[in-house]
């Protein structure tokens, strides 16, 4: 009887071990990627002097969503773009483009950082109405991130934008979709 207690002891104790390491080779459930909306492009800042990763694909161009209306006539605006380098090592910045708005937006910006990068705070946001050489009037948006600590910035960062303001076009056209 002894014998087969410890028999059934070892024998527990390998199946334990081999569903140990199959479980550590293979995931128990494998999330998809998120599937992002329909995406439209538009000019931004480069990205020069920012450290990439192998592999990694620069963006210089900020990704905009089309802007989604709310109860009470305003329009909900999201985009994301990489931050660039400033004339600061620990300050980066990034620019965004809307329409000309009824009165100032309400914006709200998250920084999104690579793994192992220097934690980053917004630092600034500015709001400009522009005119542009072709006529057209925008809302420039330009944010600035610094690290949190005395370091330099080190990895690969975004900003991911809401804006949410009455534009000053008819929302009933494309005129208030975003500037290509």
């Amino acid at each position: 009887m002894f014998t087969a207690s410890k028999f059934t002891l070892h024998l527990a104790i390998i199946l334990t071990a081999v569903v140990t390491q199959a479980m550590a080779k293979e995931p128990v459930f494998r999330m998809e990627a998120p599937k992002p909306q329909r995406q439209v492009s538009s000019g931004g800042l480069g990205s020069d002097g920012v450290v990439q990763g192998p592999g990694q694909i620069t963006r210089t161009t900020a990704v905009y969503f089309d802007p989604n209306p709310t109860p009470f006539t305003a329009f909900t605006y999201s985009a994301s773009v990489q931050l660039g380098p400033s004339n600061s090592a620990r300050v980066l910045h990034g620019e965004f483009r809307f329409p000309v708005f009824s009165a100032t937006p309400n914006v709200s910006v998250q920084i999104i950082s690579s793994f192992g990068a220097a934690p980053m705070q917004v630092h600034a946001i500015k709001i400009e109405e522009i005119a542009e050489i072709s006529g057209t009037s925008k809302t420039r948006i330009t944010v600035e991130a610094q690290t949190i600590f005395d370091v330099p910035a080190n990895g690969i960062y975004y900003a991911s934008l809401v804006v949410v303001g009455i534009p000053v076009t008819p929302a009933k056209d494309a005129s208030t979709r975003l500037f290509r």
